[in-house]
């Protein structure tokens, strides 16, 4: 009776590990995690560690980010930054880490923003299915409202778009770097989404106020 109740316990505490089991999402140094599922993430680095690890719910996610290679040149440090990615993946109870090219000089590594040649791995280094997209942004780069600018590209049907809890998102306040409230953003973007019969009603409604 005894093993009995030992084995029941175990079997519980074992099905009870085995639902909360979820992502571990290990990020590298040299990757700058911007965005997941449209959220700021701050990761805690250990000074004696190279690595960070990001615990994620099992499902699909969306992960936006730069690749932020160092070169060291004499007494100086070379960083290489990649244009921002944007790029959804799947996963169930992994334990996943980025994986990039090995590249030896910072005139090489400026070809992965055209290669685009790295990887999702689990722990067995089996790849794991993405779709990916670079976010191009034409002006200065400072100040840019990532954000806003993922909640935009969502909108659209391409595969690494992340329609889960894209209406929060888009609707919600946000803020750019500078604290200023973005509706105005928001309501340049939607008006030039909206057809020309539905523009004339919106100036129509302004103008009468």
């Amino acid at each position: 009776m005894k093993i009995q109740s030992i084995f029941a316990a175990s079997f519980c505490l074992l099905s009870s590990i085995s639902a909360h089991a979820a992502i571990q999402l290990t990020v590298p140094d040299e990757v700058e995690l911007i965005l997941v599922d449209n959220q700021e993430v701050k990761l805690e680095r250990s000074f004696f560690s190279t690595t960070s690890t990001l615990d994620l719910e099992n499902g699909k996610h969306q992960i936006v980010f730069r690749y932020n290679p160092v070169f060291k040149q004499g007494k100086d440090n070379i960083i290489v930054s990649s244009d921002i990615i944007v790029s959804t993946f799947s996963a169930e109870d992994k334990e996943i880490s980025f994986k990039f090219p090995t590249y030896n000089s910072p005139e090489k590594a400026k070809a992965f923003n055209r290669d685009l040649n790295w990887e999702l791995i689990d722990k067995n280094n089996n790849s794991i299915p993405f779709a990916q997209s670079q976010l191009i942004y034409n002006g200065m780069q400072v100040g840019r409202n990532i954000q806003f600018e993922v909640a935009k590209f969502n909108t659209t049907e391409h595969p690494a778009a992340f329609k889960e809890g894209m209406l929060t998102v888009t609707h919600k306040e946000i803020k750019n770097e500078q604290g200023e409230n973005t509706a105005e953003q928001m309501l340049h973007y939607w008006y030039e989404k909206a057809d020309q019969a539905t523009k004339e009603r919106f100036l129509k409604s302004i103008t009468n106020k």
